[in-house]
């Protein structure tokens, strides 16, 4: 029997394939590409997947030397990555210029990239098999939800598109409330009806998962639906993964990394809440599953579905240059929900007629609270900074809570309702240390909080109405496994009147009993360096607001919004309800300025304990390509600044921008850049190079 070699990838930030011998007869099957294999790398038992199968070795042996190349020791007992899943890994490998093997086997859980528990991992999925299989659903399948005419005509026009087979991609802008939803699972009953297709759905955030999946139980048999996240556990987890690799399900519902989840029959992709930045992953491989599914949809030849009451500004231009089809709802589908109407509240004039208090609130904000309690109606309080307060400062010499490790301040945090049982907590790296009595510089005893966060507005909340039951929703008081879905059952129960939380509050969730909104702190905002944050803050004002008056039979939701400049643009744009119009604004500024979606970004971070080693080291990457090549003219090279945050959990950080109009020409530089990165890692091992395609944080 000839000799055959296979190449294959690991789950390492290594762009090497490795050369493995396949023996053919004791491994009982030939080889093939997408298979996981079972490997000896350096001295440690590991998984990797077939990139590449040849009779000869990919590298030349010496003259003399015995081939010390390695068997393939064992098949994974599980069917090959498909070649969908292939496609899509190689593209996201040379778009977003990380390895191969490093993105296939990033999306498979731990313990099946250990071999070693390969046999313990199937009997665990054979009992879970024949527990879900003895699972009796009370659900019908087929069971639909009523829409309205302008929510059938919707549906229809999808419909009409996944008849033809083909790629489409298709906006649907809803109002909140609208029912998008209800549209959009209606449309993928009918696509998974028959045969074996399958569907994706995405949802930005975790604590969307839950809900979201109690209705679709109601509306698909339970055994057909898989869902995927970081929260669920590790047996969890491997038993979804391996029914999904095996062809199980026909709904698949997850967060950004199910994008890359093998799903050999897909037919259709939903992306929710399109415009979430929670979509784009901040570390290791830095994708955007929104891009990512679109580009999935194009090569299976399927329609993709963006839904969003505020799309973002690169799929509105698409909209503007009609590029894609919009659908839209324009009324809420409850019969009896009402539109939220926006007041804002001026802070300067508030001041001066001495409506304010020293925390901050407002005497309008404190009497709609009131009337509503009495009404029998909630309120819901959004600030969208947790902890108590976000600074501790010293009023005698100025010194302020700042991160030993970090560029950051510590935030204040109450463990619980004594005074002397609160902590500083830094939200980037993680450390704690017990609040200071003295200032560590000058031993002054006047130490002041600054500013406020959600513990804070519920304390003062607390004080100022204490007959009316109080609920807080951040991170916080949801951290532990089933807890964001308590908080959430006992807002729709209606057992908390007054609810304090921050964003986690203002996606996708229908609180029916919510009839006023307000809005704390709104204007930190409105001039960041950050050229998306108004964009950001948009989409959060809408979303929060239309948590309110979604339940039929209410009186006029309204949001109340406290702020200093109530003549800003995006306040009119919300109060007038034109939400396109400020939206196309938004996307002409760009073009103005020629930011994305007009050009297109990349970021090359260095990371290292020396912040001049690591500008020293971008400014040797941008020397190096720009001499070595002159195709570059299309593309601009900042030089190296610090990060946002300079100093992050004790590591130095500093970044170089690349902006071009021509994503190729971009995509060529970054190639070229690639190859100094790497030469450099090998001299340094100290020095951390990352590569950041379409970034979203500076």
């Amino acid at each position: 029997m000839a000799n055959l070699y296979v190449q294959v990838g690991i789950d390492a930030p290594l762009f090497n394939l490795f050369d493995y011998h396949w023996n053919e007869e004791s491994l009982g099957a030939p080889p093939k590409i997408g298979t996981l294999v079972k490997l000896e790398f350096g001295k440690k038992l590991t998984t990797g997947i077939v990139l590449r199968v040849s009779k000869t070795l990919s590298y030349t042996e010496r003259a003399g030397k015995k081939s010390n190349v390695k068997d393939v020791l064992g098949l994974a007992p599980i069917a090959r990555v498909d070649p969908g899943i292939m496609r899509l890994g190689n593209f996201a490998a040379k778009y977003y210029l990380r390895p191969i093997g490093e993105i296939l086997l990033s999306t498979i859980p731990n313990e099946w990239k250990k071999p070693q528990l390969w046999e313990k991992l199937t009997k665990q999925i054979e009992k879970q098999q024949l527990k879900l299989e003895g699972k009796k659903s009370s659900e019908v399948l087929g069971q639909n939800y009523e829409l309205n005419q302008e929510q059938q005509q919707v549906l229809n026009t999808l419909l009409d598109y996944s008849e033809k087979k083909a790629y489409k991609t298709v906006l649907l802008r809803g109002v909140t409330g609208s029912g998008k939803t209800a549209v959009y699972l209606n449309w993928l009953q009918d696509i998974t009806k028959g045969g074996d297709a399958q569907a994706l759905i995405l949802v930005p955030e975790i604590n969307l998962t839950p809900q979201l999946e109690k209705t679709l139980k109601k509306y698909f048999l339970e055994k057909d639906l898989i869902t995927l996240h970081s929260n669920l556990t590790p047996l969890e987890r491997n038993f979804a993964w391996w029914r999904l690799q095996s062809g199980h399900g026909k709904i698949i519902l997850g967060t950004r990394l199910s994008v890359l989840a093998p799903i050999p029959k897909l037919r259709a992709i939903v992306i929710d809440e399109e415009h979430d930045q929670s979509y784009k992953q901040q570390e290791g491989l830095r994708y955007s599953a929104r891009d990512l599914a679109i580009w999935r949809a194009a090569d299976l030849k399927i329609p993709i579905l963006l839904c969003s009451a505020t799309p973002s500004c690169e799929t509105w231009l698409k909209v503007m240059e009609h590029k894609i089809p919009l659908l839209k709802l324009s009324h809420r589908a409850k019969k009896g929900a009402t539109t939220p109407q926006l007041e804002l509240i001026d802070l300067k004039n508030a001041k001066i007629n001495k409506q304010l208090d020293k925390n901050g609130l407002t005497s309008q904000i404190k009497q709609a609270i009131e009337k509503t309690w009495q009404s029998g109606k909630q309120s819901l309080v959004f600030v969208n900074r947790r902890g108590y307060a976000p600074v501790l400062s010293c009023i005698h010499c100025s010194w302020k809570s700042e991160c030993k490790k970090c560029s950051a301040w510590m935030v204040v945090h109450k463990k619980s309702a004594k005074q002397e049982d609160r902590i500083l907590q830094c939200h980037h790296c993680g450390l704690v240390n017990w609040l200071p009595k003295i200032c560590p510089d000058c031993g002054n005893q006047d130490l002041q909080m600054l500013g406020m966060g959600t513990q804070k507005i519920e304390d003062v909340l607390e004080e100022l109405f204490p007959k009316i039951s109080l609920l807080r929703v951040d991170s916080d008081t949801s951290k532990n496994k089933g807890q964001a879905e308590t908080l959430f059952a006992k807002i729709h129960s209606g057992q908390a009147q007054l609810i304090v939380g921050t964003q986690m509050l203002t996606k996708g969730h229908d609180f029916e009993q919510v009839e006023i909104v307000v809005v704390l702190d709104a204007d930190k905002s409105l001039y960041s360096h950050d050229f998306r944050a108004i964009e950001k803050m948009f989409s959060q004002l809408v979303q929060v607001a239309g948590r309110g008056g979604r339940g039929g039979g209410s009186e006029q939701a309204k949001i109340y919004i406290q702020t200093q400049f109530p003549e800003h643009p995006l306040f009119w744009a919300i109060a007038t309800d034109r939400h396109e119009e400020f939206l196309t604004s938004l996307v002409n500024e760009r073009k103005q300025s020629k930011l994305p979606p007009y050009s297109y970004q990349a970021m090359i971070i260095a990371e290292s304990r020396s912040f001049e080693k690591n500008v020293e080291v971008l400014q040797q990457i941008k020397k190096e390509v720009m001499s070595c090549h002159n195709q570059f003219a299309q593309v601009l090279f900042y030089d190296a600044v610090p990060r946002g945050i300079q100093k992050l959990a004790g590591q130095e950080r500093a970044q170089m921008l690349l902006e071009s109009a021509d994503r190729q020409a971009l995509q060529i530089a970054l190639e070229h850049c690639l190859g100094v990165i790497e030469k450099v890692k090998k001299k340094s091992r100290a020095i951390k190079i990352i590569i950041d395609r379409d970034p979203i944080q500076f």
